[in-house]
């Protein structure tokens, strides 16, 4: 599926009035909640203005539709105002959507503030993934849960229990809908993970967390009904929507936990949908005896010169999407050869324009784009085609290292290391971050490899620019 119809979330023409109106929302909704709408709950009256923020227009359609009784604004009587609340959160929509708007807000403050830190210090995607899902879950249990069920327990540690098993069921959802977005969606619309100070950045987060209510929304329907949330309106009301019999609970429970498990498994297969290309099932000796001093089909400087061209053209003919996955490609490769050659000013020329080409397209400047990429083909076609050999690094800290073919195309990862080989594994690596199911690994010579560099935090790369011909095709998906 081609995802360039989402092209528009990095451009200035719709972010810059989509977070406008929701500034506005977010300071109206502060005056009418306080002057109008008042029997909504506390932390309710928190929520509501965030979800504004984000959501611009949906939220407002949203707030309307669902936590603004008709006519409130007109009563003047607080007792009226709150008997007008409480029929018409009667609903069993409205009421459900009371906690899912209770929840996207406290997880949703918490997943972005997360997002900016994470981007900021330029984790991997597993590594952002479940730094999210620690800052969103301790936003929505300390901030926004628990201080909606110290209401309804009879002490502070039922209340955090409470609290806890409520936003333990929440977060799974949420976080899966923002998976999806963050490790398939975004990038294959623009080169992966935005930074915090680009369009794209804030488009896609919104994107995400509005695929985060969506998903949470079975998950807090069922959650209702088994009386471990209430959502909006009063008690009684909340207690009349209870399923009370225990084979419908056991039921609910169980539904409960597939969802949850399901939610969590649709990132990692998009991500690795996405991301992993399985090592080709080559002939074992072929990659073994691979060797800087044989002659290789590709060298890395053809290799990336080929996913920068690719880039190119895609964005010629206007696929973003297909430019984008060539250019993260390219990207990877000149990361890790300028890791591998510090020294070498080509390769730091080279990272720069495509570092600039991948901003433009975050900031919907297609055109500065294709001008970066360009003075990268420039670079590269000035440059000889050979490169002399790099130091004998010790290969111990590359153990679990990702594996790139010549043009930045994943390809694996390295699972052993000895004194001049190491094993190279495809199949599905890193799921959720530690589990691999890989096929039948290969051994590659260690002077077929160049080294990028050992991080903790973020990807730790090399690249094996001397696949077999089957192995190195420039990426077009």
């Amino acid at each position: 599926m081609n995802w360039q119809f989402l092209s528009f979330l990095a451009e200035p023409w719709f972010v810059l009035p989509w977070y406008g109106i929701g500034i506005i929302g977010f300071f109206y909704l502060i005056y009418d909640i306080k002057r109008h709408n008042t029997p909504l709950k506390q932390a309710m009256k928190w929520a509501w203005p965030i979800i504004v923020l984000f959501f611009s227009v949906l939220g407002l359609t949203l707030y309307f539709a669902t936590a603004r009784a008709p006519g409130i604004a007109k009563l003047k009587d607080d007792k009226a105002k709150q008997q007008a609340h409480l029929d018409y959160e009667k609903n069993m929509y409205r009421r459900v959507n009371g906690a899912v708007i209770h929840c996207i807000a406290g997880d949703g403050l918490g997943i972005i503030t997360a997002m900016v830190i994470a981007r900021a210090t330029d984790m991997s995607f597993w590594q952002e993934f479940w730094f999210e899902y620690l800052v969103g879950f301790l936003f929505g249990w300390f901030i926004f849960q628990y201080k909606s069920m110290s209401m309804m327990a009879d002490s502070r540690r039922e209340a955090l229990w409470m609290a806890f098993r409520g936003e333990f069921m929440s977060m799974l959802t949420v976080m899966g809908g923002m998976g999806v977005v963050m490790g398939y969606i975004t990038p294959m619309v623009v080169p992966a993970q935005p930074d915090p100070l680009t369009y794209a950045f804030w488009g896609f987060a919104m994107l995400g967390l509005l695929m985060g209510y969506v998903w949470t929304l079975p998950m807090n329907w069922m959650m209702v009904k088994l009386g471990w949330k209430h959502g909006m309106g009063g008690m009684d009301y909340a207690h009349e929507k209870e399923t009370k019999a225990s084979p419908q609970r056991a039921g609910l429970l169980a539904s409960m936990t597939i969802l949850g498990i399901v939610a969590m498994m649709i990132p990692a297969w998009a991500a690795e949908k996405r991301e992993g290309t399985p090592l080709l099932s080559a002939a074992p000796g072929l990659l073994a005896n691979a060797s800087r001093s044989q002659d290789p089909i590709f060298s890395p400087r053809q290799g990336l010169q080929d996913s920068v061209s690719e880039s190119l053209q895609q964005l010629h003919m206007n696929h973003r999407s297909n430019s984008a996955h060539a250019l993260d490609a390219a990207h990877r490769a000149v990361m890790t050869m300028h890791s591998a050659y510090p020294a070498n000013n080509e390769f730091s020329e080279l990272k720069n324009s495509l570092t600039r080409a991948r901003h433009a397209l975050h900031m919907g400047r297609y055109a500065d784009a294709v001008d970066w990429l360009k003075q990268a083909q420039t670079t590269l076609a000035q440059q000889e085609n050979r490169l002399s050999p790099v130091s004998n690094a010790s290969l111990k800290p590359y153990l679990g290292a990702v594996v790139l073919n010549a043009h930045g195309v994943k390809q694996g990862e390295i699972v052993r290391v000895s004194q001049d080989k190491v094993m190279i594994a495809g199949g599905y690596r890193d799921v959720w971050g530690f589990i691999d199911f890989s096929g039948q690994p290969f051994p590659v010579s260690r002077d077929a490899l160049l080294l990028g560099k050992k991080q903790s935090i973020g990807s730790t790369m090399v690249l094996m620019p001397m696949l077999p011909q089957a192995a190195s095709k420039a990426p077009t998906h």
